[in-house]
C-alpha cells in the first residue's frame, strides 16, 4: 500500500473515532487538529514522545494495544493492555511506549474538547472528566460477562477494585480514579 493511501486511511479512521466522542464537528475537519497526536510505532519517552498522560483511541476493527516498558526490547513491561474503544495511560521519561492499532493524544488536549461516551462497551473513563464521582450501575454486553477495573491513577499498575460479573454490577468511583470497562457500559 502506498504511503499516501495509508495516510488517507489513517485520517479516515481518526475521523470515525471522533464520532465516538461527545463533541460534534464538521465532516471535513480533522477532529484532533492542533492536538499533540502520536501514531502507531515505538517511542522513547523524553526523546520522541513527551512524558505525561495520554488518551489512546483505537483505530481498528480489532483491539488497540499499548505496552510501556523500561527497556528498548520490551522485555521489562511496566504496563500493557488491549482495549476496544480507548485507554488512558501515563508515561515517564526514559520509558518506551509501543502503540499498535491506536493513536495517543495528550490528555489535556483531548479533554479540552472531548469526553468519552459512557454508553459504549470497552471504554476507560477518567472520574471528574468523563463521569462524576459517585455510584454507577454497569450492564454487561448481551451474552457475555462484563469486567471492570478501578485504578487510582492512569499508570494502570495498582488496582483499587475489579470484578468479572454477569448481567449487572454496581461500582463507586472517586475523583481522580479511572475505571476500565470491558464488555460492559454504564447504564
Amino acid at each position: 500500500m502506498s504511503r499516501n493511501r495509508y495516510t488517507l486511511l489513517s485520517i479516515l479512521m481518526v475521523v470515525m473515532i471522533a464520532m465516538l466522542f461527545s463533541t460534534a464537528y464538521a465532516s471535513d475537519d480533522n477532529p484532533f487538529e492542533g492536538m499533540r497526536t502520536y501514531y502507531e510505532g515505538q517511542y522513547k519517552v523524553g526523546r520522541d514522545f513527551v512524558a505525561g498522560e495520554y488518551v489512546l483511541l483505537n483505530t481498528s476493527d480489532y483491539s488497540g494495544y499499548f505496552a510501556i516498558s523500561s527497556d528498548a526490547n520490551g522485555r521489562d513491561t511496566v504496563a500493557n493492555g488491549l482495549f476496544e474503544v480507548n485507554s488512558i495511560i501515563t508515561v515517564y521519561d526514559g520509558e518506551y511506549l509501543e502503540l499498535s492499532r491506536c493513536i495517543a493524544i495528550e490528555s489535556t488536549d483531548f479533554y479540552s474538547s472531548y469526553t468519552i461516551k459512557t454508553d459504549r462497551d470497552g471504554t476507560m473513563l477518567k472520574v471528574g472528566y468523563d463521569i462524576l464521582p459517585g455510584e454507577y450501575k454497569l450492564i454487561a454486553a448481551s451474552g457475555t460477562s462484563g469486567y471492570f477495573c478501578i485504578y487510582p491513577d492512569s499508570r494502570q499498575t495498582d488496582i483499587v477494585d475489579n470484578s468479572l460479573f454477569k448481567n449487572s454490577a454496581w461500582v463507586t468511583v472517586k475523583t481522580g480514579q479511572y475505571i476500565e470497562l470491558s464488555r460492559c457500559h454504564i447504564q
